[in-house]
């Protein structure tokens, strides 16, 4: 079967994600089909209908929709999940008969479109449609990265849950100072309108969402004991007043960081300058 001949189906098609796939994979298959809370098409009748099915909900439901359809799933057909996490997705659509590709977008549905935009995925039984996916997302210029659900999930704990967890801390501690946002910008740094700026973006977004990526990835709460004890650390010097050991760490730190220093010096640069302009 030629991938112009697939038909997809989206449950969820209708959410923020859905819809920003929606006119992407009618540009590839035949027919699109959707099903969701106020559409009139079931998850069953869209599954028995389907090549391919694109789940595509809330993520603390994402197991319990894979399960309801898996019996009415063949070994003939795809089955693909974009949540945030990987391995229980994963593990729950291994289950049917399906093949099996877990889809990370590592972007909100607020892009334009995937022209430069990260795309995992999670081919753990991926039959022969791995290659029509790929070449999908290439043609719309995203960049593809290939993994296993567990790397995936560890990089996850990393990449997305320290990042909105330390911007969670950094709002939370400067309101338990008292401070009016609206009166620190008049005395705000670049770096603190960077910070802020990241903190508002986030805090912009659906906290259902960032909860299940705080709560439901395993390999989180290590990262927050490594955290806790960063801080220890750190706190211990400064207490201390120990410049030499603070200078100490800040430059080793520096060393891991490498060509990244560079890079994030000019990056943050450009952002100051259209900051101010």
């Amino acid at each position: 079967m030629s991938s112009d001949e697939f038909t997809v189906g989206i449950i969820g098609g209708e959410g923020k994600m859905g819809s920003f796939f929606s006119p992407i994979f009618k540009k590839y298959a035949k027919k699109v089909l959707i099903s969701s809370e106020t559409s009139q098409m079931t998850n069953k009748k869209l599954v028995e209908a389907s090549d391919i099915v694109i789940v595509t909900v809330p993520m603390d439901i994402t197991p319990q929709v894979i399960c309801e359809i898996s019996p009415y799933l063949t070994e003939n057909q795809l089955i693909v999940d974009l949540t945030s996490l990987k391995t229980r997705s994963c593990e729950e659509m291994l289950l049917s008969k399906a093949s099996v590709i877990g889809m990370h977008p590592m972007f909100g549905p607020s892009v334009g479109g995937l022209e430069d935009q990260k795309v995992v995925l999670c081919p753990v039984r991926p039959g022969n449609y791995l290659k029509w996916l790929k070449d999908l997302l290439l043609a719309e210029g995203a960049k593809v990265i290939e993994t296993d659900p567990e790397t995936h999930d560890k990089m996850m704990a990393l990449i997305q849950a320290l990042t909105h967890f330390t911007s969670l801390l950094f709002v939370d501690c400067l309101s338990k100072q008292g401070i009016d946002f609206q009166a620190a910008k008049e005395y705000a740094s670049p770096v603190f309108q960077m910070q802020l700026a990241i903190a508002g973006r986030i805090l912009s977004q659906n906290a259902d969402l960032y909860a299940s990526i705080q709560m439901e990835n395993h390999y989180f709460p290590e990262v927050l004991q490594d955290l806790d004890s960063s801080l220890e650390e750190l706190q211990k010097i400064i207490a201390q007043g120990d410049r030499g050991a603070f200078k100490d760490r800040f430059h080793s730190l520096g060393k891991r960081l490498g060509k990244l220093k560079e890079e994030g010096q000019k990056l943050t640069s450009q952002f100051i300058t259209d900051l101010l302009s």
